[in-house]
């Protein structure tokens, strides 16, 4: 196991890391310890959700009566403590949203600087996964930017694949890091896999397709079982706007 100096090392190349924009040979670096070193997969994993965290609306505010003051003279006690309450989370909110903040543009101000100061033609940056709809058999289906139908594995966890060695032959995990399509919703992430790679996770489920489709808008995999578990078809579900 690589000691705490060479934690901090690879911790300090994990923003850069999930940008892409990290330099061929600290990717290998990194890559290697993950592999041996579980603090460090999960720290990437906590990294890999921010996004997820910055991407959800605001709560609203009640709204407030023309003319209304914060303080109401006639305001009892117990009313009076639950608008306080309600006030610390608010703040408490918008605290947690402006770290996530910092850290993403602290990543990104590195991986630019990092890119910038690489040796020309050192290697080609990792681009993020473009996750897109399609509507398949009267659904709407997660796919991959080539139309491919994504899925998730039954026996998984929200931070761990159960689909390694054959079965990650058969279902290919979907690399992250990965962003957000036309039509997407939800919540995207990444987890750090054992050989120290990111694989995309949608609303907690990590992605993957799947060997059996030979084309595009194909869902073969849906519903079968393989390797331990059973296997759906990411649905997305649209949002109903009304009239």
């Amino acid at each position: 196991m690589d000691d705490a100096g060479t934690c901090a090392g690879v911790r300090s190349l994990l923003g850069v890391y999930l940008t892409g924009a990290i330099a061929p040979a600290d990717r290998a670096a990194v890559i290697r310890h993950l592999a041996a070193c579980a603090d460090c997969r999960a720290e990437l994993a906590g990294l890999a959700a921010l996004p997820a965290l910055l991407r959800r609306p605001p709560v609203r505010a009640a709204v407030q009566a023309p003319g209304a003051d914060d303080e109401t003279p006639d305001e009892d006690g117990p009313r009076r403590l639950a608008r306080l309450v309600r006030r610390r989370r608010h703040r408490r909110r918008r605290w947690v949203l402006a770290a996530a903040a910092l850290v993403l543009a602290v990543a990104a101000v590195a991986g630019w600087a990092l890119h910038r100061t690489g040796p020309p033609g050192s290697g080609s940056e990792t681009s993020a996964t473009v996750l897109q709809s399609r509507a398949i058999g009267g659904v709407t289906v997660l796919t991959d930017a080539g139309g491919y139908t994504l899925y998730w594995f039954g026996p998984d966890t929200a931070g761990w694949s159960a689909c390694q060695g054959a079965c990650a032959q058969t279902w290919p995990p979907v690399a992250g890091p990965a962003t957000w399509g036309t039509g997407v919703t939800g919540e995207i992430g990444a987890i750090a896999r054992p050989d120290g790679s990111l694989q995309a996770t949608y609303d907690g489920h990590p992605l993957y397709t799947t060997t059996a489709d030979t084309g595009p808008g194909q869902t073969k995999g849906d519903g079968v079982w393989s390797h331990g578990g059973e296997w759906h078809k990411v649905v997305i579900t649209v949002p109903d706007r009304g009239d």
